[in-house]
C-alpha cells in the first residue's frame, strides 16, 4: 500500500550556529571539530547524560514532491547513562516509501583518535514488536551502533532519507510537529524545509522560544526554524507533558479541517466493510443479545480484547500513513495498529446498526492548535458512538486495562471526528470527581498487647480501577502474591496477609474489588495502662491518592491525571478492658483545590471508633505558587495528630 501523504518525521532536528544565514548550514569537520573542542564537560550538566551538540535535519520537497531529508547529530556522552541511550541509535522508516541511508557514523574519542562505525554494526531490522505482524512489513528500522562509547567520547551521525514522489491524482500534505527540549541539554538544534511555493507552509510555536526565518527563490520557499541552548527537562513528580513545556512546532500546508477530514475520511470509510466475514462475527458476538448497549460493548470488548495490539506507543500514528488495511483482513489476522483497530471496530458496529465514527486524538493532551489543521497533531484514534447508557461512549480500541468505557489518557482534549460527510473537532469527555472513585472500608480488632487482625475493601472506578487493572492484571500469581504480602507489610513491621481476593480483572464490564485480610503485630503501643493508635493508611498504590507533596517547592507546574475522590471508612474494635479517652477533633478544609475532611466518633455500646476521611481533589493544574497552597492543605490534612488514639484501661 503506497503512503498517500509525505510526512516528516521530527524525531531530531534543529541547531544553528551563526545568526543571519538563511539556509541551513552544512557543518563540516572542522566545524564539528571545534564543537568538540569547546563542548561543556559533565560538571557543567551534572544531571545530564549527554550533551546534544548539533541536531540538525534540513529537508527538501521537488516539484513533484519527491523528497531528501539530511539529518545532522552530534552528541557528547557525560554519563554512563548517555552511553546507554546514544550508543545504538535507531530511526524507523517506511521501506515502500522511503529509504534510509547513513552518510557517517563516528566515535570521536578524547584523545581525538576517530573510530567509523563497523559497516556490521549498521543494520536494517524488523522491530521486535511486529516480528509476528507481517501486513506491516514495510516499517523498518535503521540501527546504528556506535564503537567506544564511554563518558567523554562524542558520536557523529549523519543520515540521509530518500522519500519517492506520491502518485499523480494523490493529495499531497506537509505537516509536522516537534518539540525543540529534551531531556539532555541542547546546544544548536535547527530544521529547514524547503517546499514549492505552490505548496504554502504555515506555522506555529506552542511555549515559545524558537526562531524563524524564510525566504523564497526559484519557485521554492524555504523555512528555518532554529533554538540555541535549550536547557535539559529535569523530571519532577506530577509534571506537565513535555508538550506543554517545551517549544513545540506545528506547521502544515492544509488549508482546513474541512480539508484534511475529507481526506481521511475517503481513506477510512473505503475499508469499512459490512458483509461477509464482519457481519458473520457481529451475528457470532451478539446472537443472544437485544439490547443496543449489550451489542456495543460486546463488539467492542472483542476488539479491545481478542484483536492483538500493534504498536500502542511504539508504532507512531502516520508512520505507515493513514490509511488502514481492510477490515476483513484485520479480522482474519486479529492483530492490527490504531488503524486497523478502528476500522475493524467501526465495521463491526455498522454490522449491527450501530452508528460509530473514528475520532483522531493526541493522547497526551497536546493543546490542539486549530488553526494548523494536521492529522500529525494526533497519536491515536478512537471510536465514537453517539449513545451507550444514555450517554456518548468513546472508546480507546487498545484499552484492556480499563474499566469499558474509561480512558485514563487525552481526557477532555480537541480531538478530530471524522464522518462520511465531514469531520468536525470537538471536546472528549473529561471525567469528574465523582467518575473516580477509591471507597475503602477496613476493620481492624485490637488486642491487649496492641497488635491487629484487620480486614480491608476497596472498590474502584475510574482513574483507580485503571491502576489496579495496570498493576495486577498481567502479573503471574506469584508475583500478584507478593505485592499483597509486600502491602501488609506497609501496615506494620512482621505484617502477614492471610488472605486476599479480586474481582476478575479480565472483565471490563466490573469495577475492580480488592478485600484482604492481615494481621500485625503490635500495631499499637503500649505504655502502661495507655495505648497509642494510628490507624494505618489503606496499603494499595492503586486505592489512595496519587499525590506526591515532599518537595519544598517546584519548578514545574503540579499535575494530576484527572479530578479524584478518595474516601476511607474504617471501624477500630477496642480490646476488652480498654476505653478510649481521645480521638481527633473533626478536621475540615475545602479551597480551589478540594475539600479534606477527618471525623471520629465513640461507639461505646460496642467498645468500637469509627471514622470516615475523605479527600476530594478538583484542581487538577497547578502552579509552583499554587503548589505550596496545595501542599499546606494536604499536610494539614496528613498531620499524625488527625488521626491520633488514645485509649487507657478500665
Amino acid at each position: 500500500m503506497r503512503k498517500a501523504v509525505l510526512m516528516i518525521w521530527l524525531a531530531a532536528f534543529i541547531a544553528v550556529m551563526t545568526a543571519g544565514v538563511l539556509y541551513s548550514k552544512e557543518y563540516t569537520v572542522e566545524d564539528v571539530a571545534e564543537m568538540i573542542a569547546n563542548a561543556p564537560g559533565p560538571e557543567m550538566f551534572p544531571q545530564a547524560g549527554a550533551a546534544i551538540l548539533l541536531q540538525q535535519t534540513t529537508v527538501r520537497f521537488e516539484k513533484d514532491y519527491s523528497a531528501v531529508a539530511d539529518e545532522h547529530l552530534v552528541v557528547k556522552i557525560l554519563q554512563d547513562r548517555g552511553k546507554n541511550t546514544f550508543g545504538d541509535v535507531k530511526r524507523r522508516y517506511d521501506s515502500e516509501s522511503d529509504s534510509l541511508v547513513v552518510i557517517m557514523a563516528v566515535t570521536h574519542l578524547a584523545d581525538g583518535t576517530v573510530i567509523e562505525v563497523d559497516p556490521k554494526a549498521i543494520n536494517d531490522i524488523t522491530p521486535a514488536f511486529l516480528a509476528n505482524a507481517t501486513v506491516y512489513s514495510n516499517i523498518m528500522q535503521k540501527v546504528v551502533s556506535f564503537s567506544g562509547i564511554a563518558p567523554g567520547v562524542t558520536i557523529e551521525l549523519k543520515l540521509r532519507r530518500f522519500s519517492k514522489a506520491p502518485e499523480e491524482d494523490e493529495e499531497i500534505f506537509i505537516w509536522g510537529t516537534g518539540e525543540f527540549q529534551g531531556e539532555e541539554p541542547i546546544l544548536h538544534k535547527e530544521m529547514s524545509l524547503t517546499a514549492p511555493s505552490e505548496k504554502p507552509i504555515t506555522y506555529k510555536v506552542q511555549n515559545e522560544g524558537i526562531g524563524y526565518e524564510t525566504s523564497e527563490a526559484d519557485g521554492f520557499v524555504t523555512h528555518r526554524w532554529y533554538e540555541d541552548n535549550s536547557p535539559q527537562i529535569i523530571p519532577e513528580p506530577f509534571m506537565p507533558d513535555y508538550s506543554k513545556i517545551a517549544p513545540r512546532l506545528i506547521y502544515t500546508s492544509a488549508t482546513s479541517w474541512e480539508q484534511v477530514g475529507n481526506w481521511v475520511s475517503e481513506k477510512f470509510f473505503s475499508h469499512v466493510e459490512k458483509g461477509g466475514k464482519i457481519e458473520k462475527k457481529a451475528k457470532e458476538l451478539t446472537t443472544k443479545l437485544s439490547a443496543p448497549d449489550e451489542k456495543i460493548s460486546a463488539l467492542a470488548l472483542y476488539v479491545i480484547n481478542d484483536i492483538r495490539d500493534i504498536g500502542e506507543s511504539s508504532l507512531p500514528l502516520g508512520i505507515a500513513g493513514y490509511e488502514p488495511n481492510d477490515a476483513e483482513d484485520v479480522l482474519t489476522n486479529k492483530y492490527g495498529d490504531w488503524r486497523d483497530k478502528a476500522v475493524l471496530l467501526v465495521s463491526l458496529l455498522e454490522s449491527a446498526g450501530i452508528e460509530s465514527y473514528p475520532v483522531f486524538v493526541q493522547r497526551n493532551s497536546a493543546v490542539l492548535a486549530e488553526d494548523q489543521p494536521s492529522l500529525k497533531q494526533f497519536n491515536s484514534i478512537y471510536v465514537y458512538v453517539p449513545s451507550y447508557n444514555g450517554q456518548p461512549l468513546w472508546i480507546n480500541p487498545f484499552a484492556d486495562h480499563c474499566y469499558f468505557g474509561y480512558f485514563p489518557f487525552g481526557q477532555g482534549s480537541k480531538v478530530l471526528m471524522v464522518r462520511r460527510d465531514g469531520s468536525e473537532i470537538v471536546a472528549m469527555k473529561d471525567t469528574k470527581a465523582e467518575d473516580n472513585i477509591a471507597h475503602s472500608n477496613i476493620e481492624l480488632h485490637l488486642r491487649s498487647n496492641g497488635d491487629v487482625d484487620g480486614n480491608v475493601a476497596c472498590q474502584l472506578e475510574g482513574y483507580f480501577d485503571w491502576q489496579a487493572r495496570s498493576r495486577l492484571k498481567d502479573e503471574t500469581p506469584t508475583k500478584v502474591d507478593q505485592y499483597f504480602q509486600s502491602t501488609v507489610n506497609a501496615v506494620g513491621e512482621g505484617s502477614r496477609s492471610v488472605e486476599f481476593k479480586t474481582t476478575d480483572l479480565d472483565n471490563l464490564l466490573e469495577p475492580v474489588s480488592v478485600v484482604q485480610t492481615f494481621s500485625t503485630p503490635e500495631l499499637g503501643v503500649v505504655e502502661g495502662d495507655m495505648m497509642i493508635f494510628h490507624p494505618p493508611a489503606i496499603p494499595y498504590d492503586f486505592a489512595i491518592a496519587p499525590v506526591a507533596t515532599g518537595e519544598a517547592m517546584r519548578f514545574y507546574d503540579y499535575v494530576l491525571d484527572c479530578q479524584m475522590k478518595v474516601r476511607t471508612e474504617g471501624s477500630i474494635y477496642l480490646p476488652e478492658g480498654y476505653k478510649t479517652v481521645y480521638t481527633p477533633e473533626p478536621f475540615g478544609v475545602e479551597n480551589e483545590f478540594g475539600k479534606w475532611s477527618t471525623e471520629y466518633t465513640v461507639d461505646e455500646q460496642s467498645n468500637a471508633i469509627h471514622y470516615v476521611s475523605e479527600a476530594t481533589l478538583v484542581d487538577i493544574e497547578m502552579d509552583a505558587d499554587e503548589y505550596m497552597l496545595f501542599k499546606e492543605s494536604f499536610d494539614n490534612f496528613s498531620k499524625p495528630k488527625n488521626s491520633l488514639i488514645l485509649l487507657e484501661k478500665k
